[in-house]
Protein backbone atom coordinates (compact mmCIF):
# COMPACT_ATOMS: atom_id res chain seq x y z
CA UNK A 1 0.00 0.00 0.00
CA UNK A 2 1.26 3.54 -0.96
CA UNK A 3 2.01 5.64 2.34
CA UNK A 4 2.56 8.72 0.35
CA UNK A 5 0.28 11.09 0.14
CA UNK A 6 1.60 13.71 -2.09
CA UNK A 7 3.68 13.57 -5.39
CA UNK A 8 5.00 16.30 -7.77
CA UNK A 9 4.83 15.78 -11.37
CA UNK A 10 6.94 17.40 -14.08
CA UNK A 11 4.98 18.73 -16.84
CA UNK A 12 5.59 19.20 -20.45
CA UNK A 13 4.27 21.65 -22.27
CA UNK A 14 1.79 18.80 -24.01
CA UNK A 15 0.48 18.29 -20.87
CA UNK A 16 2.28 14.78 -20.29
CA UNK A 17 4.43 13.96 -16.91
CA UNK A 18 8.01 13.55 -17.62
CA UNK A 19 9.11 12.95 -14.16
CA UNK A 20 7.58 12.61 -10.69
CA UNK A 21 8.92 13.42 -7.45
CA UNK A 22 8.10 12.86 -3.54
CA UNK A 23 9.36 14.90 -0.34
CA UNK A 24 10.27 11.57 1.05
CA UNK A 25 12.30 10.47 -1.27
CA UNK A 26 13.83 13.50 -2.83
CA UNK A 27 13.62 16.16 0.23
CA UNK A 28 13.73 19.43 -0.85
CA UNK A 29 15.30 18.62 -4.52
CA UNK A 30 11.96 19.24 -5.98
CA UNK A 31 12.12 21.40 -9.52
CA UNK A 32 10.72 24.22 -9.70
CA UNK A 33 7.54 24.39 -11.96
CA UNK A 34 5.87 20.98 -10.40
CA UNK A 35 3.23 20.64 -9.84
CA UNK A 36 1.25 18.70 -6.41
CA UNK A 37 -1.18 15.79 -7.18
CA UNK A 38 -2.46 12.81 -5.07
CA UNK A 39 -1.08 9.34 -4.67
CA UNK A 40 -4.08 8.36 -6.79
CA UNK A 41 -3.30 10.72 -9.45
CA UNK A 42 0.01 9.38 -9.43
CA UNK A 43 -1.58 6.27 -9.73
CA UNK A 44 -3.78 7.02 -12.52
CA UNK A 45 -0.92 8.33 -14.56
CA UNK A 46 1.64 5.51 -14.26
CA UNK A 47 -1.01 2.62 -14.82
CA UNK A 48 -2.24 4.78 -18.19
CA UNK A 49 0.99 6.08 -19.70
CA UNK A 50 0.73 8.48 -22.18
CA UNK A 51 -3.25 8.25 -22.02
CA UNK A 52 -3.68 10.97 -19.33
CA UNK A 53 -2.98 14.52 -19.57
CA UNK A 54 -2.83 17.35 -17.24
CA UNK A 55 -4.53 20.12 -18.06
CA UNK A 56 -5.53 23.58 -16.21
CA UNK A 57 -4.73 21.56 -13.05
CA UNK A 58 -6.03 18.56 -13.51
CA UNK A 59 -5.88 14.94 -14.98
CA UNK A 60 -8.08 14.48 -18.17
CA UNK A 61 -7.86 11.20 -20.11
CA UNK A 62 -6.25 11.17 -23.82
CA UNK A 63 -6.88 9.29 -26.38
CA UNK A 64 -4.07 9.68 -29.57
CA UNK A 65 -5.35 9.50 -32.60
CA UNK A 66 -4.61 6.41 -34.44
CA UNK A 67 -1.20 6.82 -37.11
CA UNK A 68 -2.68 6.05 -40.45
CA UNK A 69 -0.89 2.90 -41.66
CA UNK A 70 -0.06 3.11 -45.67
CA UNK A 71 -0.82 0.61 -47.68
CA UNK A 72 1.44 -2.05 -48.55
CA UNK A 73 3.36 -1.72 -51.64
CA UNK A 74 3.06 -4.57 -53.63
CA UNK A 75 5.78 -5.93 -55.76
CA UNK A 76 5.60 -8.00 -58.88
CA UNK A 77 8.69 -8.83 -60.38
CA UNK A 78 8.79 -7.99 -64.15
CA UNK A 79 9.44 -11.94 -65.34
CA UNK A 80 6.86 -13.21 -62.66
CA UNK A 81 3.87 -11.21 -64.41
CA UNK A 82 5.42 -12.77 -67.72
CA UNK A 83 5.54 -16.03 -66.21
CA UNK A 84 1.99 -15.86 -65.33
CA UNK A 85 0.09 -14.83 -67.97
CA UNK A 86 -0.70 -17.75 -70.47
CA UNK A 87 0.48 -17.49 -74.23
CA UNK A 88 -2.74 -16.24 -75.37
CA UNK A 89 -2.76 -13.44 -72.58
CA UNK A 90 0.53 -12.36 -73.79
CA UNK A 91 -1.04 -11.75 -76.78
CA UNK A 92 -3.62 -9.74 -75.35
CA UNK A 93 -1.45 -7.66 -73.29
CA UNK A 94 1.08 -7.38 -75.71
CA UNK A 95 -1.88 -6.06 -78.37
CA UNK A 96 -3.68 -3.63 -75.56
CA UNK A 97 0.21 -2.12 -74.92
CA UNK A 98 0.17 -1.19 -78.53
CA UNK A 99 -2.20 0.98 -78.03
CA UNK A 100 -0.98 3.14 -75.02
CA UNK A 101 1.93 6.01 -75.28
CA UNK A 102 5.28 5.29 -76.48
CA UNK A 103 6.31 6.87 -72.82
CA UNK A 104 4.43 4.21 -71.11
CA UNK A 105 5.19 1.09 -73.21
CA UNK A 106 8.98 1.99 -72.78
CA UNK A 107 8.55 1.50 -69.08
CA UNK A 108 6.89 -1.13 -68.78
CA UNK A 109 9.49 -2.72 -71.31
CA UNK A 110 12.23 -1.57 -69.46
CA UNK A 111 10.62 -2.23 -65.63
CA UNK A 112 12.22 -5.33 -63.64
CA UNK A 113 9.78 -4.72 -61.65
CA UNK A 114 6.04 -3.24 -61.34
CA UNK A 115 5.16 -1.70 -58.19
CA UNK A 116 1.73 -0.26 -57.00
CA UNK A 117 3.19 2.72 -55.64
CA UNK A 118 4.62 3.81 -59.12
CA UNK A 119 2.46 6.29 -61.49
CA UNK A 120 1.53 3.77 -63.93
CA UNK A 121 0.30 1.11 -61.40
CA UNK A 122 -3.51 1.97 -62.03
CA UNK A 123 -3.10 1.33 -65.70
CA UNK A 124 -1.63 -2.07 -65.28
CA UNK A 125 -4.50 -2.72 -62.76
CA UNK A 126 -6.86 -1.70 -65.43
CA UNK A 127 -5.65 -3.28 -68.50
CA UNK A 128 -5.33 -6.92 -66.92
CA UNK A 129 -8.95 -5.95 -65.83
CA UNK A 130 -10.39 -5.08 -68.42
CA UNK A 131 -8.55 -7.96 -70.59
CA UNK A 132 -9.12 -10.63 -67.86
CA UNK A 133 -11.64 -9.67 -65.52
CA UNK A 134 -11.27 -8.73 -61.32
CA UNK A 135 -10.22 -11.86 -60.60
CA UNK A 136 -7.50 -13.26 -62.96
CA UNK A 137 -6.12 -9.32 -62.52
CA UNK A 138 -5.84 -10.22 -58.75
CA UNK A 139 -3.93 -13.47 -59.18
CA UNK A 140 -1.67 -11.53 -62.27
CA UNK A 141 -0.84 -9.37 -60.05
CA UNK A 142 -0.56 -10.27 -56.34
CA UNK A 143 2.84 -9.93 -54.83
CA UNK A 144 5.78 -12.20 -55.37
Amino acid sequence: MNTIETYYALIDPDGFPTAFYCREIHGNDIPPGTVEITADQWAEFLDNQGRRKWINGQMLEYSPQPIEQPEPVIVVPAVTLWERLTEAEAEQVNAAMATQPFRARQIFLTANTFRSDHELWPLLVQMATDLFGEERAAELLSPA
